[in-house]
């Protein structure tokens, strides 16, 4: 991970700061986070063994459920939220409206009102970090993993400061005012497009200058997808360009998708590679689409719509192209992209075999479907049904998964299927 930025105490960055006349819609709403025995937490006091609190913890993973030892729970009694550690214990007692996943930074968005566009934020103790509110511009609200937020900035009393970029440094919220209309957010790599001009590193120093000849997507592996100006057959051409500026691939008939880290992207039903060499083509297979891409599952979800059936076949690729399961699985509905194989899990719809009494044996090619948790050795985990739960989402690094249970309420369940928590009622 790279350093917080310290190279923006210049005078445009302080001018960034002055306060502008728009407004936000008025103050936060709610009251100060307070502790279980109702004690205002502002001073950011953590838990420790003598108030009797569960304690947090220092570990981070981006792709965790629980971080940093902690995860947003719904209370039913109350409706409020808060955090509980995998023992199930309150960490930050429920009292906001709303809160997410804590982050890199050890920081977490919350609402405390019914706005449901203004944000705050609070520390791992559940202490407001400052008094800014915070909404979302181009992108959710989050921060890279850098550190740098990107999204509108409010002060308390609802004065808008702009949008642009935010941080924190030494227990205060930095923030860098931009001028353009469409930001994103910075990318795992550390950059940012303004515009659809530009590139920007994380210390807000241009990588490539405001341009007009190409429109920039967003950059992903080091390569940065760029729309072509249309040229004299009529139709649009796309590629990418590398952080020198210089275009490494070009003549795309589609815009292409995020080059994930094992370095492959998907572009109009083909698969390639950050020299433009197409790995897997669906037009090569029975398939006729190719749904998500490896950023958000370990393989791609490859789908054959049948018209006939009112449900598509689908199977899964990796980025060699090999196929996932032995012969298509079968779903009801065009859930294109919804199911994933992440961190060696997968959980849906598969080809099984069945005994002689109905009870599934293993994946296999026999016409017989049914709802599993299967592992990348298509080993059967669990069968959903048979632990009072459904909707079984990507397994986490830390092998837990949200599911939804038989009352309808968002559970946790484990790597075995067993419910571990209720997450909201």
């Amino acid at each position: 991970m790279k350093q917080q930025p310290r190279k923006i105490l210049l005078a445009a960055a302080i001018a960034a700061m002055l306060l502008l006349t728009a407004a936000c819609g008025g103050s936060p709403e709610g009251s100060l986070p307070t502790d279980a025995s109702g004690n205002t937490l502002s001073d950011g006091a953590g838990p420790s063994a003598e108030s009797g609190k569960a304690a947090y913890t220092d570990a981070y993973d981006p792709e965790a459920l629980f971080q940093y030892g902690m995860t947003p729970v719904k209370d039913k009694d109350t409706g409020k939220y808060g955090y509980k550690n995998e023992a199930g214990q309150w960490v930050i007692e429920p009292q906001f409206t709303m809160a997410n996943d804590f982050q890199v930074n050890k920081t977490a968005f919350v609402r405390t009102g019914s706005n449901k566009d203004q944000y705050r934020l609070i520390d791992r103790d559940g202490a407001f970090v400052s008094d800014y509110i915070f909404k979302r511009y181009t992108d959710d609200l989050e921060f890279a993993q850098n550190g740098i937020g990107m999204g509108k900035v409010c002060q308390a009393d609802g004065t808008e400061l702009g949008h642009g970029y935010f941080y924190l440094e030494n227990g205060e919220i930095r923030f860098v005012k931009r001028e353009e209309s469409t930001l994103t957010g910075f990318s795992i790599g550390g950059y940012a497009v303004l515009d659809n001009k530009a590139v920007i590193n994380d210390q807000f120093e241009y990588v490539i200058q405001p341009q007009e000849e190409y429109y920039m997507i967003r950059e992903s592996n080091g390569l940065i997808g760029v729309d072509f100006p249309k040229i004299k057959q009529g139709y649009s051409e796309y590629g990418y360009m590398d952080l020198s500026g210089q275009i490494v691939i070009r003549g795309l008939r589609y815009r292409g998708g995020f080059f994930a880290d094992n370095g492959i992207a998907v572009v109009n039903g083909q698969l390639i590679d950050k020299t433009g060499q197409v790995v897997f083509d669906v037009a090569d297979t029975r398939y006729s689409v190719i749904a998500g891409n490896f950023t958000k599952s370990d393989w791609v979800e490859v789908s054959k719509h049948g018209a006939n059936r009112g449900g598509t076949d689908f199977n899964f690729v990796n980025a060699e192209g090999e196929y996932f399961f032995p012969a298509d699985a079968y779903e009801h509905s065009h859930m294109d992209g919804e199911l994933a194989i992440k961190h060696g899990i997968y959980v849906g719809p598969a080809p099984v075999v069945k005994d002689e009494q109905g009870n599934i044996t293993g994946i296999g090619g026999t016409g017989e479907y049914a709802t599993v948790a299967v592992n990348e050795q298509l080993e059967i985990l669990y069968i959903p049904s048979e632990k009072g739960i459904r909707d079984v989402g990507a397994y986490y690094a830390d092998g837990y998964a949200l599911a939804e249970d038989e009352e309808e309420q968002r559970v946790i369940v484990d790597r075995e299927g067993n419910i571990v928590m209720v997450k909201s009622a």
